[in-house]
């Protein structure tokens, strides 16, 4: 409202200025540029901005800057159609912004909304006379455009005013460059800010409905394998998780597709003003907790499968209200400075997302957590359901993912790697089952079809066949104890070779142990992070245990002498640890392979 406002006011100041030193003949044949505003709202804030800054500048204009001419409702309707065809040329018409958008923009505008609608409407007043603007126009247009395109060409312009060039990739960088630059240290834990932020964006996570899931490990997986399912169902189904892997994009999706750059670039710079204003400013994933609420409510997404990114109770996803259905994964020790040094504490954290009245399910197996999950949902007259995995019966598990029976169903196929998959794919058909009873309609086909394409990254992902080199992003005890048992299932007692790195605040030893059973020889590295534990101080722990470790500095040279081992001994190479070492690991096998 503000910079259409400030728009109306630029039109009618350069009316007054032209009619002051550029007038030649009345007001109908002065060189004027008060269409330069009213396009630019166009192509920067969309064709019904544009429509209302053009009609308030033409009527504003006849009371401040002394038209010749009295007010007249078809030049009021032209001065609106031009802001309008600016923005619909622009935005729907150019395949990409920048200077061939621009030129498309103005050049629509002027002929349609100002040489003719505007001629028409003055008419009346000047008879054939109006056919003079024309050769005026073939002078103005121009040079309004030329304007434009300078204006809009400046970056300190363009990102003021909240315009993306046709460079998106760069303005998304510029985004997540800006997004990584807020200061989240010593902030006070709350909701407080996510929920001042939401307000004045007008809350767009209760136009949304979602399903909200926390746990210590597994919601990623879960996540991806319900979105699958409602995506084939039909359904247009956000997906926001954390941490991503590859790129930043991946936080936020709709329908298995990552946001555009363009995208993130738009709704970064709606809301980075709003976040700078502010007296206690967001932090890191409150920013990006809004970003994607903003991305979500835009495409109008039916559903949103909603993942926690710490703890449950004072994260920022839980400021929505009525989700309709929360889940709990599992509950472990992990981020205890944070969540508490016990599983009950962390379980009362993780079960604050559960809200009065609607269905909370637990997946876990730890009875402390159950009985202190259970007592919140019924404090909460919540429906409580347990998962019950005693009709699971997995009939095939290999390298190519697992057949299995459940609830029902008779072999469902599941693409994920990784033995604990199987598990987290009984939650998924438990929370299938909850959400149909709560009028969400669900297809047979669509479980079939969503669990056999669903992808999720760094799970047991098999990144090579020859040699086989298999990732898992394990990087707390019981992901860890996952991750072995699948190593176990899928290779038997045959040892293999590892390549690691963790930080320094996991339990490294225990890790360091449960590796040791199944490890040939292992390559330790130093995770790109502040928290990472140094490679040789890990290396030492595998030494202790009697396996054959080494540190590298450099991580390219770490996985060319697995890789190199892995060809020589035709062994199976499994990279475990923090996600954080994924792009550069992936990067280097690249190069290896």
């Amino acid at each position: 409202l503000t910079q259409a406002a400030m728009m109306v006011a630029l039109s009618v100041i350069i009316g007054i200025f032209c009619k002051s030193f550029l007038n030649f003949g009345a007001g109908l044949f002065r060189i004027t540029f008060e269409n330069l505003p009213i396009i630019l709202s166009g192509i920067i804030m969309g064709p019904v901005v544009g429509g209302a800054v053009g009609a308030c500048s033409d009527i504003v204009s006849y009371f401040f800057s002394g038209q010749a001419y009295p007010l007249n409702f078809i030049v009021t309707a032209g001065a609106a159609l031009t802001g309008v065809l600016s923005g619909i040329v622009s935005r729907y018409f150019v395949k990409n912004r920048g200077t061939a958008q621009i030129i498309a923009s103005g050049a629509v505008a002027h002929i349609v909304g100002s040489m003719i609608v505007k001629s028409i409407g003055l008419f009346q007043f000047y008879q054939y006379m109006v056919l003079l603007r024309i050769p005026m126009y073939m002078v103005i247009a121009p040079l309004e455009i030329f304007i434009i395109c300078l204006l809009l060409k400046r970056k300190s312009f363009a990102r003021v005013v909240g315009y993306c060039g046709k460079n998106y990739k760069a303005k998304g960088e510029e985004a997540v460059k800006y997004i990584h630059s807020v200061n989240w240290t010593f902030c006070k834990p709350g909701l407080d800010r996510i929920g001042e932020l939401c307000k004045r964006l007008g809350n767009p996570q209760n136009k949304l409905k979602f399903i909200h899931v926390a746990g210590t490990n597994g919601k990623g997986s879960f996540c991806s394998m319900l979105s699958s399912i409602l995506a084939e169902n039909g359904y247009r189904v956000g997906l926001f998780t954390s941490p991503y892997i590859k790129c930043f994009n991946e936080r936020m999706q709709i329908n298995g597709k990552m946001i555009e750059d363009k995208e993130l670039a738009r709704i970064t710079e709606k809301i980075r003003p709003i976040a700078d204003s502010m007296v206690d400013k967001p932090t890191e994933f409150e920013l990006v907790t809004a970003i994607a609420f903003e991305y979500f409510k835009s495409h109008k997404c039916d559903y949103v499968v909603l993942e926690c990114g710490l703890g449950g109770r004072l994260d920022s996803t839980n400021i929505i209200s009525t989700p309709i259905a929360t889940v709990i994964t599992g509950i472990a020790l992990d981020h205890t400075s944070i969540l508490g040094d016990t599983v009950g504490k962390i379980a009362k954290e993780k079960a604050g997302i559960i809200k009065a009245g609607v269905p909370c399910i637990w997946c876990g197996e730890s009875e402390e957590a159950h009985e202190v999950i259970k007592s919140v949902a019924q404090n909460q007259n919540a429906p409580f359901c347990k998962v019950n995995r005693e009709s699971l019966s997995v009939k095939k598990v290999s390298l190519d993912g697992a057949v299995f029976d459940y609830m029902g169903y008779t072999n469902l196929k599941l693409g994920l790697l990784g033995q604990y998959q199987v598990i987290n794919a009984t939650n998924v058909l438990t929370c299938v089952d909850v959400l149909r009873k709560s009028n969400v309609s669900v297809s047979e086909k669509s479980v079939y079809r969503g669990l056999e394409k669903a992808k999720w990254p760094a799970r047991f992902e098999r990144l090579s066949y020859s040699p086989l080199v298999i990732y898992d992003g394990g990087h707390n005890p019981q992901v860890v104890d996952s991750c072995v048992e699948s190593i176990e299932k899928y290779f038997g007692e045959e040892k293999v070779l590892v390549l690691t790195g963790v930080m320094q605040d996991k339990d490294y030893g225990y890790i360091a142990e449960k590796i040791s059973t199944v490890a040939q020889e292992v390559f330790c590295i130093t995770p790109n992070n502040p928290r990472a534990l140094d490679s040789i101080e890990y290396a030492r722990e595998f030494a202790l245990r009697g396996v054959f470790a080494r540190g590298y500095n450099d991580v390219t040279e770490a996985v060319n002498a697995a890789v190199e081992k892995a060809k020589n001994e035709k062994k199976p190479l499994v990279c475990m640890g923090s996600l954080y070492m994924y792009p550069e690991i992936v990067g280097a096998l690249e190069k290896a392979l």
